[in-house]
């Protein structure tokens, strides 16, 4: 199955690596790529399995992306990395991360939280269902049976290997939040500081889908970010 992915810049300094949320693809990190390749960094922003031009998948389950950013941290990315994910991407970022499988210099989360709320979760995906039934124009390039949960389902049904990656990172971590979200409150973040106790967390005016709706500031909070590396 082939994966679809842009890069860009350089590699002396490193690589960002960008890991969409469920239902978008890679284009809605391009704003951001072009700030962060302006400091010198490489960026690498992959369509995951079942979205954009990557290939649609027989299964969709958690070590399946899991091992699909592993081959492309392998075949595209220079260290050190840094990696940044938004929803499922975040959720992927903290795995390969935190369990080692692709070791990071730095990682940032958007809008998700350590210890989810089961119901919550679910909800942003039947959202994403709905969406696509009505012919939501930028859920074209997803696969439907993706959507139907089996990544969701397979994440709620193993919390304690989310919450034991986050808390064997040792590395910068910083979180934003989306101001008009509920999936990161204040009982979310005092979780993820017990988990992350070096959590930067931010907030910006944004739902949960962060880059898609605030790609100037993601842009200048990561830039800020990886300057502190």
């Amino acid at each position: 199955m082939a994966l679809a992915a842009d890069v860009q810049g350089p590699s002396g300094v490193g690589t960002v690596l960008f890991l969409h949320a469920g239902g978008e693809n890679r284009l809605v990190w391009q704003p951001i790529a072009d700030a962060v390749c302006s400091q010198g960094w490489r960026t690498v922003a992959v369509d995951l399995r079942g979205h954009g031009d990557s290939g649609r998948a027989p299964t969709y389950r958690l070590d399946d992306f899991v091992a699909d950013v592993v081959k492309v941290r392998d075949e595209l990315c220079a260290q050190p990395l840094v990696i940044v994910g938004g929803s499922m991407g975040a959720v992927l970022g903290l795995i390969v991360a935190g369990e080692g499988h692709a070791p990071a210099a730095g990682l940032v989360l958007l809008d998700t939280p350590t210890r989810p709320q089961p119901a919550i979760a679910r909800g942003e995906r039947n959202k994403l269902v709905a969406a696509q039934s009505r012919g939501a124009a930028a859920l074209a390039q997803v696969d439907p049976v993706m959507l139907q949960g089996a990544f969701v389902e397979d994440v709620l049904a193993d919390l304690d290997r989310w919450r034991g990656a986050a808390r064997r990172l040792r590395v910068p971590v910083m979180l934003i939040a989306g101001q008009r979200s509920a999936v990161v409150g204040a009982r979310e973040l005092a979780a993820m500081k017990e988990d992350l106790p070096q959590l930067e967390a931010i907030s910006v005016p944004a739902g949960h889908l962060v880059a898609r709706d605030c790609p100037r500031d993601v842009a200048a909070h990561l830039t800020r970010f990886l300057a502190k590396l």
